[in-house]
C-alpha cells in the first residue's frame, strides 16, 4: 500500500512540477510579446518623429492585406495599398510631428499569435505655413488647417493633439507588426489656446483635415480607379465638443 501511496504522490508531484513549468512559459511569452509590442510602437514614435515613415511600412506592418486603418472620422481603410498611402507623402519643409505614448495596456491572445493594446499620446503639429521657405498658394483652400497667425497675417500651423491608439498585433514570422490601427482624436488645437474654445472651429476643418491623411505622392494601383476611398464607415469615433460625453465601444481581444 505504501508503495502505491508512494507512486501516487509522485505523479502527482510530477504533473504539479509540468503545469508550474507550463505556466512559467506561458508567462515568459507573455512578457516577450508584450516587450516586444512595447519596442514596436516605440519605434513608431521615433519613426513618426524623424519622418521616417517608409519604415514604418517595411519594419513595422504586416504584409498582409488584412491590414485596415481608421483615423477619428476618416472611415476605415482596408488592404496593405490603402494603408500604404496614410504613410506616403511628400516632405514639406517647416513641418514637424512629435508622438509621445503613454504606458500601454495590452492583452496577448492564448495562442499568443494575436495582441491589443490601448496607448494615449501625445503630440505637437507642426506647419510653417507662411514663415516657412514653401508657403501654400493663397488660392489653397487647405490654408484654413493654418490654425494660427501672426500679427501681419501670416498663417502658420504648431498644434498640440490629444489621441488613443488602438492596435492589434500580429505575429508574423516570428515578429510581432501592426495589424489594424484605429486612431482616435479627443481634440487638437493651437498652442496658444485651448481645446474647448477650438472645438467649434475645429469641427469647421475637420473634413478637409481627415482627407488629406489619405492623398499620397505614392502612384495609385488600378483597382482604386484614380481614388482612394474609404472601405466602410468609421467603427467608432468621438471627439471633444462642448456639448459631448465619451461613447466607449468595447473591442473582443482576437484569437
Amino acid at each position: 500500500m505504501k508503495t502505491e501511496e508512494t507512486m501516487m504522490e509522485n505523479k502527482g508531484a510530477e504533473k504539479s512540477v509540468e503545469e508550474r513549468i507550463l505556466r512559467l512559459e506561458e508567462k515568459a511569452r507573455q512578457s516577450e510579446a508584450r516587450i516586444a509590442i512595447a519596442d514596436l510602437m516605440g519605434r513608431y514614435a521615433f519613426y513618426c518623429g524623424a519622418d521616417l515613415k517608409e519604415r514604418i511600412l517595411t519594419d513595422l506592418w504586416t504584409k498582409s492585406d488584412e491590414a485596415s486603418l481608421e483615423y477619428g472620422a476618416s472611415g476605415v481603410y482596408k488592404e496593405r495599398w490603402k494603408v500604404e498611402t496614410f504613410y506616403n507623402k511628400k516632405a514639406v519643409p517647416g513641418k514637424m510631428t512629435t508622438l509621445s505614448f503613454s504606458t500601454p495596456l495590452l492583452e496577448v491572445s492564448q495562442s499568443g499569435e494575436r495582441a491589443r493594446g490601448l496607448w494615449m499620446a501625445f503630440l505637437t503639429e507642426t506647419d510653417a505655413g507662411d514663415l516657412g521657405t514653401a508657403p501654400p498658394d493663397r488660392a489653397d483652400g487647405r490654408r484654413a488647417l493654418l490654425s494660427s497667425i501672426t500679427p501681419d497675417g501670416r498663417r502658420y500651423r504648431a498644434e498640440i493633439l490629444l489621441q488613443k491608439y488602438d492596435v492589434d498585433f500580429v505575429l508574423e514570422d516570428g515578429v510581432w507588426k501592426i495589424l489594424h490601427l484605429h486612431v482616435s482624436e479627443y481634440f487638437r488645437c493651437p498652442y496658444d489656446r485651448d481645446w474647448v474654445r477650438y472645438a467649434g472651429e475645429r469641427l469647421m476643418t475637420d473634413g478637409m483635415w481627415l482627407e488629406s491623411l489619405f492623398e499620397s505622392s505614392k502612384p495609385l494601383p488600378p483597382q482604386s480607379h484614380g481614388e482612394n476611398l474609404p472601405s466602410g464607415p468609421s467603427t467608432e469615433h468621438w471627439q471633444y465638443g462642448p456639448d459631448r460625453v465619451p461613447e466607449p465601444v468595447p473591442k473582443k481581444l482576437p484569437e
